[in-house]
C-alpha cells in the first residue's frame, strides 16, 4: 500500500496507510483514511508538478480571468473577503496569504486596512507576474514549503480555497503554526465534504473538481488536523458569500442536466453552443435563491456548502513524529 509522504519533523503528519476506497469517480478512486478521516486522491505527476497546471488556470490575467461583468462582481467579493478578514483580525498588520490567486484581497487589505506588510504565495506565473507587476504586491513563486521564512512572523496567515489542492496538507500545518505570531490567527476555508449538495449530487459535486482538488474536508476532519498541529478552531461555520451559493446551484444544474458544469466552465473560457450557456445560466440562475436559502439555514449546522475555520496557535507544541 503506497505512503503519500514522509513524516515531517514538525509534529506528527498521518501517512494515510489504513486507507480504504469509499467512492469512485470517472475512474478516480477516493480513499478515506482509518486513523485521521481525510478523504483524498492519489497525487499525480502534475499534481507534483503544479506550476503548469495554474498557469493555464490564470493564463488571462491582464485581459481578465471572467467576462465584465462576472469580473466586476469577483472583485467586489475580494473587497468582502478582505473584510472578512479585518473583522476577524481588527488589530492585524501584516498578513500572509498562501495561494493568493491574481492579489485582489492583499490589494485591498494594504489599501484600505492599514496593513503594512501584505505577502502573497503564487506558484502560477500569469498571476504572479499580474500581481506584482500591476498590483504592486510582495508576492513569491515559491511553494510555501520551500521559502525559508526563517525570521517571517505575520499577524493572519490565510489559505482560501487552497488546502485541497496541496498535496500534504499537514505539512502545510506545521510550517504555518512556525510563522504566525503568538497571538495571530489562521483562516482557512474549502469546499465541505458533508454539505447537503455533496450527498444530493454525488459526482456533479462542483467542489470535487478533480482535475485540481486532491483532498476533501468535513468539519470534523479538517477541526482534528488543526487541533493536531497545536491549533484549536475559535471559529466553524459552512457558508460564503463568495462561493456557496453559486456552488449549491451549479452542482444541481449539473446533476439535472448530467453535464460537468457547463456554465462554471463557461465563465472561466471554455467554449459552448450559446443555447447551451443560456439555458444552463438560466438554469443556475433560478435555482439560486433556493440555494442561498438553504446555505443560510445552514449556516451552523455544518452541512453548507463552504467550509471556514478561524483557528489560534495553542500553548501546547505539536509532539513529535510517531
Amino acid at each position: 500500500m503506497t505512503r503519500r509522504a514522509p513524516r515531517s519533523p514538525g509534529g506528527p503528519v498521518c501517512a494515510h496507510a489504513r486507507r480504504r476506497e469509499v467512492a469512485r469517480f470517472d475512474g478516480v478512486p477516493l480513499y478515506r483514511c482509518a486513523d485521521c478521516d481525510l478523504v483524498f486522491r492519489e497525487p499525480t505527476d502534475a499534481d507534483r508538478n503544479p506550476g503548469e497546471l495554474y498557469d493555464d488556470f490564470y493564463k488571462n490575467e491582464l485581459s481578465g480571468r471572467f467576462p465584465s461583468p462576472v469580473e466586476f462582481v469577483v472583485r467586489m467579493l475580494r473587497f468582502y473577503r478582505a473584510l472578512k478578514i479585518f473583522t476577524i483580525a481588527p488589530r492585524a498588520r501584516s498578513i500572509l496569504d498562501i495561494g493568493s490567486g491574481r492579489g485582489f484581497t492583499l490589494h485591498y487589505l494594504r489599501r484600505f486596512y492599514r496593513f503594512r506588510r501584505a505577502a502573497g504565495i503564487q506558484i502560477s506565473r500569469p498571476a504572479l507576474e499580474f500581481s506584482r507587476d500591476v498590483l504592486g504586491l510582495e508576492i513569491h513563486g515559491k511553494d510555501f514549503l520551500e521559502e525559508p521564512w526563517a525570521d517571517d512572523r505575520f499577524d493572519v496567515v490565510t489559505m482560501w480555497h487552497v488546502m485541497e489542492h496541496v498535496i500534504d496538507p499537514e505539512r502545510y500545518l506545521a510550517k504555518i503554526r512556525g510563522v504566525l505570531n503568538p497571538d495571530g490567527r489562521f483562516i482557512v476555508e474549502v469546499p465541505n465534504l458533508a454539505s447537503w449538495t455533496r450527498r444530493m449530487t454525488g459526482k456533479y459535486w462542483l467542489g470535487l473538481d478533480l482535475k485540481y482538488h486532491l483532498t476533501f474536508f468535513s468539519p470534523k476532519s479538517l477541526v482534528a488536523m488543526l487541533e493536531r498541529h497545536g491549533f484549536q478552531a475559535t471559529l466553524v461555520h459552512t457558508f460564503s458569500m463568495e462561493y456557496s451559493t453559486f456552488l449549491s446551484a451549479q452542482s444541481i444544474v449539473s446533476r439535472i442536466t448530467g453535464t460537468d458544469q457547463l456554465f462554471f466552465r463557461w465563465l472561466q473560457g471554455a467554449k459552448y453552443p450559446l443555447r447551451r450557456v443560456l439555458l444552463h445560466g438560466a438554469l443556475t440562475a433560478i435555482a439560486a435563491p433556493f440555494c442561498l436559502a438553504v446555505n443560510l439555514l445552514l449556516f451552523l449546522t455544518r452541512r453548507g456548502e463552504v467550509l471556514c475555520v478561524v483557528a489560534k496557535k495553542t500553548d501546547r507544541n505539536p509532539g513529535p513524529a510517531a
